[in-house]
Protein backbone atom coordinates (compact mmCIF):
# COMPACT_ATOMS: atom_id res chain seq x y z
CA UNK A 1 0.00 0.00 0.00
CA UNK A 2 2.97 2.63 1.00
CA UNK A 3 3.65 2.48 -3.35
CA UNK A 4 0.34 3.06 -4.29
CA UNK A 5 1.26 6.61 -2.51
CA UNK A 6 4.44 6.89 -4.77
CA UNK A 7 2.39 6.49 -8.19
CA UNK A 8 2.43 2.68 -8.46
CA UNK A 9 -0.92 0.77 -8.66
CA UNK A 10 -0.39 -2.56 -6.53
CA UNK A 11 -2.69 -5.89 -6.51
CA UNK A 12 -1.98 -7.83 -3.50
CA UNK A 13 -2.20 -11.59 -3.52
CA UNK A 14 -3.29 -13.87 -0.87
CA UNK A 15 0.10 -15.51 0.99
CA UNK A 16 -0.65 -19.18 -0.48
CA UNK A 17 -1.95 -17.74 -3.72
CA UNK A 18 -4.09 -20.49 -5.92
CA UNK A 19 -4.45 -20.10 -9.33
CA UNK A 20 -2.46 -20.17 -12.61
CA UNK A 21 0.58 -18.25 -12.11
CA UNK A 22 0.70 -15.70 -15.27
CA UNK A 23 -3.10 -15.40 -14.88
CA UNK A 24 -2.30 -13.90 -11.28
CA UNK A 25 0.20 -11.81 -12.36
CA UNK A 26 -1.42 -10.58 -15.81
CA UNK A 27 -0.71 -6.84 -16.16
CA UNK A 28 1.88 -6.48 -13.62
CA UNK A 29 6.10 -5.13 -14.44
CA UNK A 30 7.17 -6.58 -11.08
CA UNK A 31 7.09 -8.87 -8.54
CA UNK A 32 7.44 -8.12 -4.76
CA UNK A 33 7.22 -10.90 -2.59
CA UNK A 34 6.75 -9.83 1.12
CA UNK A 35 8.28 -11.75 4.04
CA UNK A 36 5.19 -13.08 5.50
CA UNK A 37 5.10 -15.42 2.51
CA UNK A 38 6.57 -18.85 3.05
CA UNK A 39 9.90 -19.67 1.11
CA UNK A 40 8.61 -22.81 -0.21
CA UNK A 41 5.17 -20.57 -1.61
CA UNK A 42 7.70 -18.17 -2.91
CA UNK A 43 10.33 -21.06 -4.83
CA UNK A 44 7.50 -22.29 -6.02
CA UNK A 45 5.26 -19.15 -7.57
CA UNK A 46 8.87 -18.29 -9.29
CA UNK A 47 9.70 -21.32 -10.39
CA UNK A 48 6.13 -21.27 -11.70
CA UNK A 49 6.50 -17.99 -13.64
CA UNK A 50 7.21 -18.99 -16.97
CA UNK A 51 5.68 -22.22 -17.82
CA UNK A 52 3.16 -20.97 -19.94
CA UNK A 53 3.72 -17.38 -20.79
CA UNK A 54 7.79 -17.12 -21.63
CA UNK A 55 7.56 -13.06 -20.78
CA UNK A 56 6.78 -13.63 -17.03
CA UNK A 57 9.85 -15.64 -17.16
CA UNK A 58 11.53 -12.08 -17.74
CA UNK A 59 10.01 -10.55 -15.26
CA UNK A 60 11.96 -8.72 -12.25
CA UNK A 61 10.80 -10.05 -8.69
CA UNK A 62 12.12 -8.44 -5.47
CA UNK A 63 11.97 -10.78 -2.50
CA UNK A 64 11.87 -8.62 1.09
CA UNK A 65 13.54 -9.89 3.90
CA UNK A 66 13.28 -9.74 7.59
CA UNK A 67 16.58 -9.64 9.56
CA UNK A 68 15.42 -12.56 11.26
CA UNK A 69 14.97 -14.68 8.02
CA UNK A 70 17.96 -16.72 7.14
CA UNK A 71 19.96 -15.49 4.14
CA UNK A 72 17.76 -16.20 1.33
CA UNK A 73 19.67 -17.40 -1.80
CA UNK A 74 19.51 -15.39 -4.45
CA UNK A 75 18.30 -16.43 -7.11
CA UNK A 76 18.75 -15.42 -10.87
CA UNK A 77 16.23 -12.41 -11.25
CA UNK A 78 15.38 -12.91 -7.69
CA UNK A 79 17.10 -9.40 -5.82
CA UNK A 80 16.82 -9.75 -2.18
CA UNK A 81 15.97 -6.72 -0.30
CA UNK A 82 16.24 -6.17 3.38
CA UNK A 83 12.28 -5.17 5.06
CA UNK A 84 11.51 -3.07 6.52
CA UNK A 85 13.14 -0.07 4.82
CA UNK A 86 12.58 3.70 3.28
CA UNK A 87 10.24 3.89 0.93
CA UNK A 88 12.00 5.87 -1.32
CA UNK A 89 14.90 3.29 -0.84
CA UNK A 90 12.35 0.64 -2.00
CA UNK A 91 11.15 2.79 -4.51
CA UNK A 92 14.63 3.17 -6.00
CA UNK A 93 14.85 -0.83 -6.18
CA UNK A 94 11.88 -1.08 -8.00
CA UNK A 95 13.06 1.48 -10.50
CA UNK A 96 16.51 -0.05 -11.30
CA UNK A 97 14.93 -3.42 -11.69
CA UNK A 98 12.09 -2.17 -14.25
CA UNK A 99 14.88 -0.04 -15.90
CA UNK A 100 17.24 -3.10 -16.10
CA UNK A 101 13.96 -5.49 -17.92
CA UNK A 102 13.05 -3.11 -20.13
CA UNK A 103 16.71 -2.70 -21.26
CA UNK A 104 16.76 -6.50 -21.92
CA UNK A 105 13.24 -6.59 -23.56
CA UNK A 106 13.78 -3.57 -26.13
CA UNK A 107 13.86 -4.77 -29.50
CA UNK A 108 17.47 -4.35 -31.09
CA UNK A 109 17.98 -3.31 -34.97
CA UNK A 110 21.26 -3.56 -37.00
CA UNK A 111 21.54 -0.89 -39.84
CA UNK A 112 22.30 -3.27 -43.08
CA UNK A 113 24.64 -1.45 -45.48
CA UNK A 114 23.36 -2.11 -48.94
Amino acid sequence: MLLEGSGYQTTLLDSHPTGVVDELLEGAHLLILTPRVDQGVREAFVGAMDKRVPQKAEMPVIALHTALEEDMPEKEGVQSVLWPCETKDLVERIEAALSVQAASSAPTSQARRG
